[in-house]
């Protein structure tokens, strides 16, 4: 079902109207998150399990993957996914009376016939729970997960976990809390991105870059040109009521979610001719309301979508999972292919 939703709301790029040209994939109730995988099948968590997407046009279809022996949908509140060479990893918090919580992390084999995610932490005594909420997860170059550590009611950060791979599944052989914290100016972390040295954080109301060393780490200071500098760049930052949820790091800039107001931006790097200084411009907006609480953003991939189609996740109420507000898979056309190879191009020639 196509729906274009227009905003009365004027936007910085051309190429943006404000009209949204949406179409609804699949019910997913809370929607959360979104992983094409190597292979370019394409999986969504939600607030009951984790999914695969199959079909074609109007016609989709969500299969949960983390089933017990009897194939019947075990159910678990998932977040962040992620992959590392042929282990597709997944975070779930199971909830007792709204107080209780039990952390797991999760992986499925990428080789198998079929996906089939099982736990590779305990139910019990498990490292995994020293972190509050796992939100947003990704992989670094080296195969430690970065899991953004996600906690309203106390400062937080990016933790990192080490793993095993030598046996049939990995297992978690060190987790640091606060790998990124406090001392980088991180406390409400929830979405995290890697992008070639760089590690992006989406931060209560903004978003933040800092720069990997060649070690691996992230220091709170780097040395810029003789000098020494905070090691955090803002991007980008909205007001006290706003929330960024999902990053998406292109072309230099940062595609974000923004949670409360229902919108998706780009905001756009440009380099100073004159002083070689980073400046970073709100290039685009869906408008206020395109979106049910949109809470992650992916670039269609071949064969399911093409880059012509901006995957949203709309999330709806919290712990709400069966309305038409929100908990859906939707498809949000854009002007050009977010694939092409000369994409980059095109975001530079807008202003």
């Amino acid at each position: 079902m196509h729906l274009t939703k227009c905003i009365a709301i004027a936007t910085i790029a051309a190429a943006v109207t404000g009209c949204v040209d949406k179409e609804n994939i699949t019910h997913i109730g809370d929607a959360e998150n979104i992983l094409f995988i190597d292979d370019g099948r394409l999986l969504v968590t939600g607030g009951n399990n984790i999914y695969e997407i199959t079909g074609s046009d109007s016609n989709f279809e969500s299969t949960p993957l983390y089933v017990d022996g009897n194939g019947k949908e075990i159910k678990c509140n998932f977040t962040g996914i992620s992959q590392y060479e042929n282990w597709v990893f997944s975070s779930c918090v199971e909830t007792k009376w709204l107080i209780f919580t039990n952390n797991h992390l999760l992986a499925a084999n990428t080789n198998d016939s079929q996906l089939e995610f099982k736990k590779i932490t305990p139910n019990s005594g498990d490292i995994y729970d020293q972190l509050f909420l796992p939100n947003g997860i990704a992989f670094t170059k080296e195969g430690q997960l970065l899991v953004a550590d996600y906690n309203l009611f106390a400062a937080s950060g990016v933790a990192r976990i080490t793993f095993d791979y030598t046996g049939d599944e990995p297992v978690i052989s060190e987790l640091e809390e606060d790998f990124v914290g406090i001392n980088h100016g991180i406390s409400t972390p929830n979405g995290v991105r890697i992008q070639d040295d760089y590690l992006y954080v989406s931060d209560g109301n903004a978003v933040k870059r800092y720069a990997f060393d060649e070690t691996g780490n992230v220091p709170t200071s780097i040395e810029v040109n003789g000098l020494t500098e905070t090691n955090e760049t803002l991007m980008w930052q909205g007001g006290l009521a706003t929330i960024v949820d999902d990053i998406m790091p292109y072309c230099g800039g940062i595609a974000l979610t923004s949670y409360l107001d229902g919108n998706i931006k780009y905001i756009k790097r440009h380099v100073s001719d004159s002083t070689g200084a980073e400046e970073f411009i709100e290039l685009s907006n869906t408008g206020v309301l395109s979106f049910n609480s949109p809470s992650a953003i992916a670039i269609g991939q071949p064969p399911l979508f093409s880059g012509y189609d901006l995957l949203v996740t709309e999330k709806g109420l919290l712990q709400e999972k069966n309305s038409s507000f929100g908990n859906r898979l939707s498809s949000a056309l854009m002007p050009f292919d977010l694939n092409s190879a000369n994409a980059c191009d095109i975001v530079a020639s807008l202003d």
